[in-house]
């Protein structure tokens, strides 16, 4: 079970990642989608039969009350959240570029840090009744796509500093520091914190981090590791203790506990659907009780 990905076309490659789409079929059933920090930012539309779907998001520091919005802008998460579902959810979203937000909605990134705006602050012509009403998810996302077009023309020009801060990041993100970036862009970290901040919504040092931490994601999701202190070694982290507290501080979980959510959960470009917990645990133990019983059966044997 994973989502469906729509790639953008023409001028809006700039700005947009990609669109993507999503079904979650099960009835009579809660369950928790967690959202860890990943650094991205974009458009997300949840309903079921046209109406909110999702329930109240809660992070370490406060819960916010009643429903999310079925339609709405979100920025970029730097601390894990969690909302729920009771029962079945359709999804539709876009996920940014790294400057997108800024670019095309012509919006502070900084001030969408952690939290979202209803879509309709941005369009005037009710677009989130115009994507419930669409007759599928491919009418969506070209609603969507349309929508987002209009505005490319009056979009803010990208930092071309930051552009290439990122592409450093990008590249060196195995080893990459504050410090070596200051001194291969020849700028006081002063000044890059600004640009940044202003253009991508946290400064270089929390990108790092957040970046390093969803390249450990992916080892963690690919099984590319023997150990998990292999993980923490790859990508240079000081030690074992630093990725603990990194990964604990941005995801909610130890490294230990985030390998079993991710092996189990389906995994959505805003989120982590978990799979209980007690599902988990009824199964390693049914487990261990096989293990067992297979043991006594081979010594009755000789």
């Amino acid at each position: 079970m994973k989502p469906r990905l729509y790639r953008p076309h023409g001028a809006l490659t700039r700005f947009v990642e990609y669109f993507w789409t999503f079904e979650w079929g099960e009835r009579d059933t809660v369950r928790t989608l967690s959202m860890f920090a990943t650094g991205v930012s974009g458009i997300l539309l949840q309903h079921y039969d046209g109406r909110p779907a999702l329930g109240s998001t809660v992070s370490a520091r406060r819960a916010s009350r009643g429903g999310c919005p079925t339609a709405f802008v979100y920025g970029k998460r730097t601390r894990p959240m969690q909302t729920f579902s009771n029962g079945p959810f359709r999804l539709m979203g876009v996920v940014f570029r790294p400057q997108g937000l800024r670019m095309l909605l012509n919006t502070d990134p900084v001030a969408l840090n952690d939290r979202s705006a209803g879509l309709g602050e941005f369009s005037r012509e009710q677009l989130g009744d115009q994507l419930l009403n669409a007759k599928d998810d491919q009418e969506r996302v070209a609603r969507l796509s349309k929508f987002l077009r209009t505005r490319v023309d009056g979009a803010r020009a990208e930092d071309l500093l930051v552009t290439e801060a990122l592409e450093l990041i990008r590249r060196d993100i195995w080893s990459i520091r504050v410090p070596q970036l200051l001194k291969r862009l020849q700028v006081s970290e002063r000044h890059l914190e600004r640009r940044f901040a202003g253009a991508i919504g946290v400064s270089p040092h929390q990108y790092i981090r957040i970046l390093r931490f969803r390249e450990a994601l992916h080892l963690m999701k690919a099984g590319q590791f023997d150990r998990l202190s292999d993980v923490a070694y790859d990508l240079n982290y000081v030690d074992q203790s630093h990725f603990i507290k990194d990964t604990k501080a941005l995801s909610g979980y130890t490294p230990k506990q985030l390998v079993t959510m991710v092996d189990a959960g389906v995994d959505l470009p805003c989120a982590l659907i978990e799979t209980p917990r007690e599902s988990y645990f009824a199964a390693t133990a049914r487990q261990h009780e096989l293990t067992i019983a297979a043991g006594n059966d081979r010594a009755t044997r000789m």
